[in-house]
């Protein structure tokens, strides 16, 4: 998101979800229950330097045995390591095998990345590319600004999508009933004084960006932060990510950034869109 020395704000690494809904996990008998759990002991590190056991409970809500038990498997593993002096855990570099599983599993990523460079190179700003994950927009690429400060967000950041950029673009190639869906998932609660929580008013930049191509969102999630974006859409005309500037207020304005970078953005995600479906992805 922010290019510069911004301000962060509570809650900007919240724990991940694993759990599916009841009504899934009671008709599937192939829902494996503790995978689940497994993965939810780790997703209490997110945004986390070191957890105690203790700490991994409160957070999971699992008993003490269960915690004891997915700590030292996963730990067996090499993904957690404990400080013999301190008695707590965090997570290793070997973590990182999973993002990279990731990388190199994801087509867009490689078929964004000439676009992504050659928009940096052209503004002088961050860019980002975001996937929709449930109600939040997740960043799965991202080239920095060459003056950046500040690196952020990092590849796997995620943000809420009812109050960004990136997830109002993506937002504006749904279904209307998509869209109510998304928000009534979503907690709409304010990061910054700037965050735009009233949910007729989230419909209408949706509907804005729907029909301008893009959408911009001045500081909602970080101060100091304004970001345009645009949909990256399948064949079909489906969105299947986003791609996003990422600039300092105190250099852009509103007007600024639809003036001179909203061509260059929608731009950007048409010659990506089109690299897309010749790939023959969908």
């Amino acid at each position: 998101m922010g290019t510069g020395p911004v301000a962060p704000t509570e809650g900007t690494a919240p724990a991940l979800s694993t759990a599916p809904s009841e009504a899934i996990e009671a008709r599937n008998s192939l829902y494996v229950t503790s995978i689940e759990k497994g993965i939810r002991v780790m997703n209490a590190f997110m945004g986390e330097r070191s957890l105690g056991l203790a700490d991994v409970a409160r957070k999971t809500g699992l008993d003490m045995s269960a915690v004891q038990r997915f700590v030292f498997t996963w730990q067996a593993l090499g993904y957690l390591r404990k400080d013999e002096r301190t008695r707590r855990y965090h997570c290793s570099p070997k973590m990182l095998d999973w993002a990279l599983l990731y990388q190199y599993s994801d087509p867009l990523i490689v078929i964004a990345a000439p676009a992504l460079l050659a928009m940096v190179e052209e503004t002088g700003q961050a860019a980002n590319l975001g996937r929709l994950i449930d109600a939040e927009v997740i960043y799965v690429s991202r080239i920095p600004s060459r003056r950046a400060r500040l690196v952020g967000p990092v590849i796997g950041d995620r943000a809420p999508a009812f109050c960004t950029a990136s997830g109002r673009a993506i937002m504006s190639r749904l279904d209307p009933a998509e869209v109510e869906e998304i928000l009534d998932a979503a907690p709409r609660r304010q990061l910054t004084r700037h965050t735009i929580v009233d949910r007729d008013e989230i419909l209408e930049r949706v509907a804005q960006a729907r029909s301008d191509g893009f959408t911009i969102a001045v500081e909602e999630c970080l101060l100091g932060e304004i970001t345009v974006a645009a949909p990256i859409t399948s064949t079909l005309g489906r969105p299947v990510a986003s791609v996003n500037l990422s600039m300092r207020t105190g250099n852009f304005t509103a007007e600024r950034v639809r003036e001179e970078m909203a061509p260059v953005i929608v731009n950007t995600a048409s010659v990506i869109s089109e690299a897309y479906a010749r790939s023959g992805q969908f």
